[in-house]
């Protein structure tokens, strides 16, 4: 494995970028595009002749009910999630494996036809594909995209019984082009990432695709009975592999992709037992057949325990650790190592100065490339070094704040560095962020209000708005706590609240929205108009509601210390592009961040905690773990001064490039008026 291994493959959100489906790549290793990664062999889940499900062990050991009500279950890729239908209402939920505990109800859309069945995670774990009214639909594992057909209607037949594999490619059965004029049905493949449709086997049903996406077990009728087979998803390699007389069911392959468990039916005496349908598992090595032990059920799912990933970034101090955030996520000048970028300017900001530091990660995303900090008087040496190993000569290196914050010689020692000096200032922390806010767009899209008397929620925003990368259009303005200055309010007079979008993040922010608004301060807005509110309780709520409206279905997240803000720069900038910034307390795991890791676990994989023990505790690192997957599933590599290594123990992940869906903004809605 490459040494320098950094991340999986994720799709990057912000608001504009989910509409227009943009997809990043995030920094990992080569093989980080392969499209699976390797998964033990974990529960059996499977439906009970009540209704009800359960789970088991192959072996037949640690049976227990499943808790929450419903039937059809389906794992998540790293096996963190069940997905399942409710039969009372029609709905698809979710729930975490470990706990039970219920995730999202993901309710149907009105009108006929809406009734649900087998639910399947696709790629990385972020979309379901289910089948309803004849037709496969797709929705957001986190609940934040409305169901809708998967297909377009030149496609699409009479489609049932999806299977998704996190390469993208999906197993189904079609009875015909349409479901009034059904005929034999057949088992056909859709590879997500090209479009393409290849129809595997005619006279075939209950499809279930390979964990490498390779291979599909179908089921036939032979001689009268349902027969297992499996052929390779470009249509060869057909081969069958029962022949006893008993009609076997609903094939489910092994996570480690040796084994294929299925049901049949079996019929009782007083000698032998009650009838009723039975779990057994199909060995493709020596092709016996063995009953699982109390596994008495059908529709079986069996689960991936895949390892997710969590990385430490940290160096010698938290300025260090700046630096190594820098190395973390930079390519060197004139090298091209697999995961990481290449730096197109730079962001210099003071290290003593919070106040002109949180709307920097907005610029560095939007301009691509790091956050540094330095001292107030002079360029540091280690800063000078990390400029001149990532960014070529000739590049802009963009100055936060004005000579009181950073001095004529930073700027003259940053010329003298051979790279372009550009300096973001104006008289105060909240007239400096419009004209950071002028560097980044002069048309946004989105403008994010935070208080700019305490960092934990400006740094949130300022992560967020530097998500959209190149074609960033979202900026962050800073208030006056719950009060805005003019230049503020002269900056959003310009804008219509009905084409930029205005996000308050933290009631402070809500506050001087109002009351400017109510004093006339921007005449030329409607007497109607509509913003969008984030308020939490706290910066750890308000940076997970943030990331839930934001980010949806991230493979990524970042995590720093509440205390810290120069921790949360060093997080924002290196991760800004892949993820959210959340909080966490130093030695305990946040309720909100806890809940939120929990909450999208199922396309969760990798986590990135900046700092060393003094920032966030090694005890938080197997709460993190299993926050985002299974008990201890999880591989560990720690970065210091932002270097993996020689035997990193962080596994290749993937996850397929997709189309992120747009989050809720009604959710978020509020209409005031004068």
């Amino acid at each position: 494995m490459n040494t320098r291994t950094r991340r999986i493959l994720a799709a990057l959100t912000g608001v504009a970028a989910l509409a227009a489906g943009l997809v990043t790549a995030v920094p990992g290793s080569a093989a980080a595009a392969s499209g699976s990664w390797a998964a033990t062999d974990g529960k059996l889940l499977y439906t009970q002749f009540r209704g009800d499900m359960a789970f088991v062990n192959p072996d037949g050991t640690s049976w227990r009910s499943f808790s929450p009500t419903g039937d059809q279950g389906a794992w998540s890729a790293d096996g963190s999630q069940v997905a399942f239908v409710n039969p009372y209402d029609d709905h698809i939920r979710t729930a975490w494996a470990d706990s039970e505990s219920t995730g999202v109800d993901i309710a149907m859309p009105t009108g006929s036809g809406w009734h649900p069945t087998d639910p399947t995670f696709r790629y990385g774990g972020g979309e379901i594909v289910f089948t309803a009214g004849g037709r496969l639909r797709l929705t957001a594992a986190d609940g934040t995209r409305a169901p809708k057909a998967l297909f377009g209607t030149d496609v699409d037949g009479c489609d049932s019984k999806p299977s998704g594999a996190v390469n993208g490619m999906l197993a189904f059965v079609r009875t015909g082009t349409s479901c009034a004029t059904t005929g034999t049905p057949a088992v056909w493949v859709h590879n997500g990432r090209t479009g393409a449709f290849t129809k595997l086997a005619d006279d075939a049903n209950d499809p279930s695709i390979s964990p490498d996406g390779q291979s599909v077990a179908f089921t036939r009728s032979v001689d009268g009975h349902k027969q297992l087979f499996t052929v390779r998803t470009d249509g060869t390699g057909l081969t069958q592999l029962t022949t006893d007389a008993v009609d076997h069911h609903r094939p489910a392959w092994s996570p480690r992709g040796d084994r294929i468990a299925y049901d049949i039916y079996f019929t009782g005496s007083p000698d032998t037992g009650p009838s009723g349908p039975q779990v057994w598992i199909h060995d493709l090595g020596t092709g016996t057949a063995t009953r699982v032990p109390q596994g008495d059920g059908t529709d079986v799912a069996w689960q991936p325990l895949r390892d997710n990933a969590i990385s430490r970034v940290w160096g010698s101090d938290t300025y260090d650790t700046n630096i190594a955030a820098s190395k973390w996520t930079w390519n060197t000048v004139g090298t091209t190592t697999p995961g990481l970028s290449n730096a197109g300017a730079a962001v210099l900001i003071s290290k003593s100065d919070a106040a002109y530091a949180t709307t920097a990660t907005s610029l560095a995303g939007k301009k691509r490339g790091p956050v540094l900090m330095t001292s107030g008087t002079a360029v540091d040496s280690a800063v000078q070094t990390e400029l001149k190993r990532m960014l070529p000569k000739g590049k802009t290196v963009y100055l936060v704040g004005g000579t009181k914050v950073l001095s004529s010689a930073v700027a003259s020692k940053v010329t003298s560095l051979g790279y372009v000096a550009k300096r973001l200032s104006d008289v105060s922390r909240y007239s400096t962020s419009v004209a950071v806010a002028k560097a980044v767009t002069s048309t946004p899209k989105y403008v994010f209000l935070a208080t700019g008397t305490t960092y934990h929620n400006a740094l949130a925003a300022s992560s967020a708005a530097g998500a959209m990368g190149g074609s960033g259009a979202a900026v962050v303005l800073l208030t006056e706590g719950s009060t805005m200055t003019a230049s503020v309010y002269g900056y959003l007079n310009k804008y219509s609240p009905s084409t930029t979008k205005i996000i308050t993040v933290g009631t402070d922010a809500e506050s001087a929205l109002t009351k400017a608004y109510k004093a006339g301060k921007m005449p030329n807005w409607p007497s109607s108009y509509t913003y969008y509110r984030i308020a939490g309780g706290t910066p750890q709520s308000n940076a997970t509601r943030l990331a839930r409206f934001w980010w949806s279905l991230p493979s990524n997240a970042s995590v720093a210390s509440v205390g810290s803000w120069r921790g949360g720069v060093s997080a924002a900038s290196a991760m800004t592009t892949y993820g959210p910034l959340l909080w966490t307390d130093v030695t305990s795991l946040p309720y909100d961040t806890k809940r939120y890791l929990m909450g999208m676990s199922s396309s969760l994989h990798h986590v990135a905690v900046f700092g060393g023990n003094g920032s966030v505790d090694a005890s938080l690192l197997p709460k993190i773990g299993a926050a985002i997957g299974v008990g201890t599933h999880y591989a560990y590599t720690p970065y210091y001064k932002g270097v993996a290594p020689q035997t990193p123990t962080a596994q290749s992940l993937s996850a397929g490039a997709r189309s992120a869906p747009s989050p809720d903004l009604g959710s978020l809605r509020v209409t005031a008026t004068k």
